[in-house]
């Protein structure tokens, strides 16, 4: 279970989660990416969740991707339309790859063709991602291509925000009722749009996140807008 050291009772949570210390090496600067790919991972035998489909793996993969690129403001999507605002490389390959696909004048008519490559891409990338996190020392590879996390680790954003492991950070929003960042409402909303929470969570757990989920999702205009665009894109390339 994604959550599986979570307990029911609300001080037993917040004892688990209150982790004082943090990095401030920049080396430690995680991507919404890299955060994703850690979600997906199942702890236990070091590989993609079994419980997810290869296709919910490719879109979570394929709209983090498009995320961090918001994040970093080298894109803008209203109305359904994405633009961007600054083609400057970001220093993660995986994401100035996807920034080059949009063309110089990404509109709206492009869209589709970016998300078919993103996740046609997304295995790839999601082997490189595995790749970085290695290199981090925030995961150990294994023989079988299995990945296992190192232990507690705490991270920094890419605007020096220090922040706990995203596990621990979740449960604290979900159920402790943790006020969440913009990066934390665009993660929850992306994974919950591809089942990963009612997949992975007990279902007495999943009773009490999921109206914090759907608050959430309400005001994550952001993340709503990249899972649509992702969603509607593979849609029309499985017709």
């Amino acid at each position: 279970m994604i959550f599986n050291e979570i307990k029911h009772d609300k001080e037993t949570n917040l004892r688990m989660i209150a982790d004082a210390d943090s990095l401030s090496d920049k080396s430690f600067m995680i991507t919404i990416s890299e955060e994703v790919l850690l979600l997906i991972l199942h702890y236990d035998n070091g590989c993609a969740n079994y419980h997810l489909s290869p296709r919910s793996v490719r879109g979570m993969i394929a709209g983090a991707i498009m995320l961090d690129l918001c994040e970093q403001n080298r894109i803008r999507i209203d109305n359904g339309n994405l633009f961007i605002i600054n083609p400057a490389t970001t220093g993660y390959p995986f994401l100035d790859r996807a920034l080059s696909w949009t063309g110089k004048n990404a509109i709206r008519h492009d869209v589709n063709d970016w998300v078919d490559r993103l996740f046609a891409g997304a295995d790839a990338i999601q082997q490189e991602l595995s790749d970085l996190l290695v290199e981090r020392g925030i995961l150990v590879h294994r023989s079988g291509g299995r990945y296992f996390v190192m232990g507690r680790h705490h991270f920094t954003s890419g605007d020096g925000v220090h922040f706990r492991d995203i596990r621990r950070r979740i449960a604290g929003i979900l159920l402790c009722e943790e006020t969440p960042s913009t990066r934390d409402m665009m993660i929850i909303n992306l994974t919950s749009v591809y089942g990963l929470w009612n997949d992975l969570v007990d279902d007495s757990v999943m009773d009490v996140m999921t109206p914090r989920i759907e608050d959430i999702a309400r005001v994550d205009r952001t993340g709503r807008a990249v899972t649509d665009l992702i969603q509607e894109g593979l849609q029309l390339s499985a017709e």
